[in-house]
């Protein structure tokens, strides 16, 4: 908050873009509650690098 503060938007806060397959999406929804983020976007477009390191897993 205090970096937003600071920009002179101290309403904005923190703001997370999430990248997840499903398996770890209910996880990290959870983990926002927890935190209190209130500002998230869910995407699902990977980047070539990045599906290559979820196939390996």
């Amino acid at each position: 908050m205090e970096y937003s503060t600071a920009l002179g938007k101290p309403k904005i806060g923190l703001i997370i873009i999430i990248k997840s397959n499903y398996k770890n999406l209910i996880d990290i929804l959870d983990e926002m509650t927890i935190a209190k983020i209130e500002t998230y976007t869910i995407v699902n477009d990977f980047t070539p690098e990045e599906s290559k390191l979820l196939a390996s897993r």
